[in-house]
C-alpha cells in the first residue's frame, strides 16, 4: 500500500454491532493492514471514548475520532477523555478531529458562531493538553456556550501519555482557514469523492496551507481523505444500501451551496435534484424518497458495488488523493453486512491499492 489506510466505524450505521463484536472487526482491520481506526461521534450512538478505550487494548495501531463534534463536549471534559484514553495508547498517535457535525446536528443541539466555537475548541484543547491554565473569558464563544465561570482557570492534573494531535474536520473556507492556523492536519469528510468531481478539492487546500503559521511547513500537516464506501458480493444490494444516504447528501449540497454548476459537475441531474428536494419537502416516504435517487448520485457520493468494482475506482481515487498530498484513505460505512465487508475489503479491495 502506498497510502495510509484507516476504517471508520461510522456508530449510527453500527448500532447493531455490539461493541466486543466492533472489537473483533477492529484487530481484523489490523491484521488486513489499516494502520488507523476511527469512530464517529453521534448523540444517541455508543460513547466514542468508550468503543476506542475497547479498542485501544486490543489492537496496535493508531486511533482517533473523525470528528468529535465542538457542541457535544467542552473543552474540558474532552481534554479529560482524550488524556485518559492516551494512557492505553502505548505510545500510538491518538488523532482527534475537530467540527461543527453532521447536517442533523442542528436538530439535537443549538449550533451558534461555528467558526469561532471551532476555533476556541482548538486552541483551549491545545493548551489544556499541554498543560497550560486556561481561562475560559479569553474564548468568549466557549464561554457562553458552555457557561464556565469567567474568573476560574483551568488546568489538567495529569498529561497525555502519548502523541495528541488534532485534525479539523471543517471542509468549508472559513472552517480550512482555522484548522491551518490552529490543527496539526486535516479530514477531508464524507463528501470528498464529489467535491473532486466539482474541482474544489485543490482551492480549499490551498486556503488551508495559506494559513499555517510561519515556521510550520503545509507539508508536514497529515491529509486524510475519507471515502464512502459500499461493499458486497452482491452489488445491486451494496447500491441500494447506500440510496438514503447518497440521496441525503446531495439533497444537502444542492441546498447549501453548491451551484447548479457544481451539481452537474457532480454528475447529477440538477431536475433529478429538483425533483428530490421536493419530494422531501412534500414528506415523502423512504421508499419514496430512495426511489428518485438515481444512480449517479450514488457514485457521486459513494464507491458501491462489488468487490472488484470498488477496488478498481479506488486505484483511481487513490492516485489523485496522493497527487493532493493526501497521507491516508479512510474508509466509512463499509457495507449492509459489516462483516462481509470487513472480510472483502481486507481480502480484495485493499491489496489492490
Amino acid at each position: 500500500m502506498s497510502m495510509e489506510i484507516g476504517i471508520q466505524f461510522h456508530l449510527p450505521t453500527y448500532a447493531h454491532v455490539p461493541l466486543p463484536h466492533m472489537v473483533e472487526l477492529a484487530r481484523q482491520a489490523e491484521a488486513g493492514g489499516v494502520s488507523q481506526l476511527w469512530v464517529t461521534d453521534n448523540l444517541r450512538s455508543r460513547q466514542s471514548f468508550v468503543a476506542l478505550a475497547a479498542m485501544a487494548g486490543s489492537v496496535g495501531v493508531k486511533l482517533g475520532t473523525a470528528v468529535t463534534v465542538q457542541y457535544f463536549r467542552n473543552p474540558v471534559d474532552l481534554a479529560d477523555s482524550v488524556a485518559t484514553l492516551s494512557e492505553l495508547m502505548d505510545g500510538r498517535e491518538l488523532s482527534i478531529g475537530l467540527g461543527r457535525g453532521n447536517p442533523r446536528t442542528p436538530r439535537w443541539i443549538r449550533t451558534p458562531r461555528p467558526v469561532s466555537v471551532l476555533r476556541e475548541t482548538a486552541l483551549s484543547l491545545r493548551r489544556l493538553l499541554d498543560g497550560d491554565g486556561v481561562c475560559f473569558a479569553d474564548y468568549p464563544a466557549l464561554l457562553s456556550y458552555y457557561h464556565f465561570n469567567p474568573d476560574a482557570t483551568f488546568r489538567m492534573d495529569f498529561s497525555p501519555a502519548t502523541p495528541v494531535r488534532l485534525y479539523c474536520g471543517s471542509n468549508g473556507p472559513l472552517g480550512m482557514a482555522v484548522g491551518g492556523q490552529t490543527m496539526d492536519g486535516l479530514i477531508f469528510g464524507g463528501h470528498y469523492l464529489a467535491a473532486l468531481r466539482t474541482g474544489r478539492v485543490p482551492e480549499l487546500l490551498g486556503i488551508f496551507d495559506d494559513a499555517v503559521p510561519a515556521g510550520r511547513n503545509a507539508a508536514d500537516a497529515p491529509r486524510v481523505a475519507e471515502i464512502k464506501i459500499a461493499v458486497s458480493r452482491d452489488a445491486d444490494r451494496a447500491r441500494n444500501w447506500v440510496r438514503e444516504s447518497s440521496g441525503s447528501r446531495v439533497l444537502n449540497m444542492y441546498r447549501q451551496g453548491y451551484t447548479h454548476e457544481d451539481i452537474e459537475r457532480m454528475g447529477v441531474s440538477v431536475a433529478d435534484a429538483e425533483r428530490l428536494d421536493a419530494a422531501e419537502k412534500n414528506g415523502a416516504s423512504g421508499e419514496d424518497f430512495d426511489a428518485l435517487v438515481t444512480d449517479s448520485m450514488v457514485d457521486a457520493i459513494f464507491i458501491a458495488g462489488a468487490p472488484g468494482e470498488c477496488a478498481e475506482r479506488m486505484v483511481e481515487v487513490q492516485k489523485i488523493a496522493q497527487s493532493q498530498g493526501f497521507h491516508q484513505l479512510l474508509f466509512s460505512e463499509l457495507g449492509p453486512d459489516v462483516d462481509e465487508a470487513m472480510t472483502l475489503l481486507c481480502g480484495e479491495v485493499f491489496p489492490a491499492l
